[in-house]
């Protein structure tokens, strides 16, 4: 698993050739469309923001089968994603090496991610379906001056259709596929009056496991999901508009299958770690995508129920000026099991069990207030905000076993966290440069207040210097400054160079054996990012190329290491002096009226700053690089439209690649997992008539990693001292299906 793997050079200098001769064959062809986005608080062509940013717009999402976060990996360079602990809906986001590699309701993610505006304040339950997404804007890099603490890698930005005013419209999509897939959605639009409009959104998926469990319980990677979504929208007058969200999601999901890849080998463990392999009588190993397991243990689905209502009113004073309000309050309740190696026999329970099971159970509420200030006038645009937001969670994970030894009495965390905001940024275009230089300066100030209980007899260490649990109390506060200058070279292109600075809060850890380091906690994660980009549109808006050169610094990074007798006892120690560097490009052409390619590669370096890390239990070697970051990654496109005397056929084929990676910083943790290439293909005929029947037909063919490419996107070498030396979770694998609507 630990081989290294490279891009094949065949495959890179076809593909550099290809986009080398290209703009000598666009000799015709349509302009590439403007995208618009508002990653920076407005409305802006993509060209036009000093940030790099991939956008899929509703139509990129519906041909490339995005549903979820899960599915974006795969489509972003320099992005990569995947689930935490068997938890179907729990998601790790990771830009540019910059990730939250061991959830927890106490530590702040490292890519925030937004829904119309609004700041999803944990991890879990991340996963959810999105009922009615219009736009996915994936911000690489910091972007701590306009989204705040939690954004040092970058942020996602979740953008749905709102409800409207203008005419009735009504879409209905059926979808079946491979593994007993069938999904359902539906939205329905009614103008009610001139004035106010309403919205229904619901959704319904079922899927079958893609590993059949012949033993107790349900397959694994089965999927059950229900959601539902309410918008109002009321235009008090020309200048006042105030819109309203309810949603309801029901995930009933089954987590991946967990399976042992590499075992019989001497394990190497971490200092004072037992090898106790000897109570373990072993199950299937496989380097191979198991297809098929005989689980111990009660395999059951997750028990997620999200419900959120969220307040936009927009006001504008004039032509020049605008306020907005974002009012949100959101609560997550989530059920998860978890099975390891769910074949392996815990010997010590007669009557069976895998060597891990267990249960958590997390509540999670939040609320937030966001005032945002827009101005913009002949040589200024601005846009400054104050922001506010509390949550409160619990974590219940009192049922986890290991070995199949009784669970402990408690092991139980309450948080408490409030944070306030205030943040500005402007950009000035002065006249006398002729309007081509763009100077951007910007600043946040934030101020949080941090607050956790535990309780853990799981520990006898904790639970003897902390026998009626431990409080944990800090503040943190940060300026994080930025400023950009921008060049028009042209009318069609502009190069840009910035300073950007980013802040992740301190906290404490959910997982703690130790109760002095819960109660001290851990310190403020700082970046510092330089980045140097290029966008530019040629030969009549045929070829779009987008780079960025860019490097970071990163003190603090706040890294899980293992504080207590067991790999899972951890607590966050802080590493300083980390680098990452790295180029990203996009390239985009219109080859013809029909046809259109793209290219977008991601290359990123990353290294530690230190070699070692001293914990309460031993003192840790560590890698040479970050986790979870691949050195390269690209995506290659091909799409084909072509007018039919009755609508319209799209084909789209795409590839994508990613480099081997490292699981964790931890040398007894980590295991490489290896590079993999996944192949997608869909075509449809769209915007089809029936008759005299009003609206337009549309079915669409689709398949995902068509060449049933086996890779793992999780892996681990925690559980050496059971003797499963590399437990590894596997992506789907094939999948395909068809797509039937009808819009109105």
């Amino acid at each position: 698993m630990s081989r290294r793997k490279h891009v094949n050079p065949v495959l890179s200098s076809t593909l550099l050739s290809t986009c080398l001769c290209m703009p000598a064959a666009l000799t015709h062809g349509q302009a590439l469309e403007e995208v618009i986005v508002t990653a920076e608080k407005r409305e802006q062509s993509i060209q036009d923001v000093p940030i790099s940013i991939i956008a899929l717009n509703e139509e990129a999402l519906e041909m490339q089968q995005i549903d979820e976060l899960d599915d974006l990996g795969s489509a972003v360079p320099n992005l990569f994603v995947n689930n935490f602990n068997n938890d179907p809906v729990a998601v790790r986001l990771f830009i540019r090496g910059i990730g939250q590699n061991d959830l927890q309701l106490t530590q702040d993610p490292s890519v925030a991610l937004y829904l119309d505006g609004v700041y999803i304040g944990t991890s879990f339950g991340a996963g959810f379906e999105g009922v009615d997404i219009e736009r996915i804007e994936v911000l690489r890099g910091p972007q701590g001056t306009l989204y705040g603490r939690n954004a040092t890698g970058g942020a996602i930005n979740l953008i749905t259709r709102r409800a409207n005013t203008d005419a009735l419209e009504f879409k209905q999509t059926f979808q079946a596929g491979n593994l007993g897939l069938f999904k359902s959605r539906t939205f329905l639009n009614v103008p009610l009056g001139d004035r106010f409009a309403a919205k229904l959104g619901y959704i319904t998926t079922d899927r079958d496991g893609y590993v059949e469990n012949q033993g107790v319980g349900e397959d694994f990677g089965t999927e059950e999901r229900e959601s539902t979504v309410i918008d109002l929208r009321y235009e008090a007058s020309e200048t006042l508009s105030f819109d309203y969200r309810y949603e309801n999601a029901e995930i009933n999901d089954t987590g991946r299958l967990e399976q042992a890849v590499v075992a019989g080998e001497e394990a190497d463990l971490a200092p004072g770690v037992p090898d106790l392999s000897f109570l373990v009588t072993p199950g299937t190993v496989s380097t191979d995508r198991q297809d098929k397991v005989t689980s111990l243990w009660g395999n059951g689905p997750t028990d997620v129920e999200i419900e959120a209502h969220t307040l936009n009113a927009a006001w504008s004073l004039n032509d020049a000026i605008t306020i907005r309000s974002i009012s949100s309050w959101r609560d997550l309740d989530s059920f998860n099991i978890t099975v390891v190696a769910p074949d392996w026999r815990a010997n010590l329970t007669p009557t069976g069990g895998s060597i891990s099971t267990g249960s958590s159970q997390i509540d999670f509420k939040q609320f937030s207030q966001e005032l945002q200030l827009l101005g913009s006038w002949d040589q200024l645009e601005l846009a400054a905000g104050l922001y506010y937001y509390e949550d409160e969670g619990s974590h219940d994970s009192q049922a986890t076993t290991s070995l199949g030894l009784p669970p402990p009495a408690f092991d139980f965390t309450e948080t408490e966290n409030e944070t306030l905001a205030v943040y500005a940024q402007a950009t000035w275009t002065p006249e006398a440069l002729q309007s081509r230089w763009h100077f951007t300066a910007g600043a946040r100030y934030s101020q949080d207040d941090r607050k956790a209980f535990r309780l853990n007899t799981r520990s006898e260490e904790f639970a003897a210097s902390a026998p009626d649990g431990a409080f944990y109390k800090n503040d943190f506060s940060n300026f994080n400054p930025s400023f950009t200058v921008a060049y028009d070279l042209s009318d069609d292109s502009n190069l840009y160079a910035k300073v950007v600075s980013g802040y992740k809060s301190g906290g404490t850890s959910t997982r703690s054996a130790n109760a002095a380091l819960f109660r001290s906690g851990f310190e403020e994660e700082d970046v510092v990012s330089y980045e140097l980009g290029y966008k530019g549109d040629f030969l009549n808006n045929r070829l779009r190329l987008n780079t960025a050169v860019f490097y970071m610094d990163i003190d603090g990074l706040q890294t899980s290491l293992q504080t207590g007798g067991t790999p899972g006892e951890r607590d966050f120690l802080p590493i300083d002096g980390n680098t990452i560097k790295g180029f990203e490009a996009e390239f985009t052409a219109a080859l013809s009226d029909a046809w259109q390619a793209s290219f977008n590669y991601g290359y990123t370096e990353t290294e530690l700053g230190e070699s070692e890390v001293q914990t309460p239990v031993a003192t840790f070697s560590l890698t040479d690089e970050m986790s979870y970051v691949p050195e390269n990654s690209f995506t290659v496109a091909l799409d084909y439209r072509q007018p039919l005397r009755n609508g319209q056929l799209h084909g789209r084929v795409g590839y994508a690649y990613k480099d081997e990676a490292l699981t964790s910083v931890n040398t007894t943790d980590n295991v490489n997992i290896d590079d993999y290439a996944l192949v997608d293909a869909s075509l449809s005929w769209g915007d089809v008539q029936l008759g005299s029947l009003p609206g337009t037909f549309q079915i669409m063919l689709w398949g995902k990693n068509l060449a049933d490419e086996e890779y793992a996107i999780i892996s681990t070498a925690a559980w050496g001292f059971v003797g499963a030396n590399v437990v590894s979770t596997f992506g789907d694998p094939r999948t395909y299906g068809v797509s039937l609507s009808y819009d109105y």
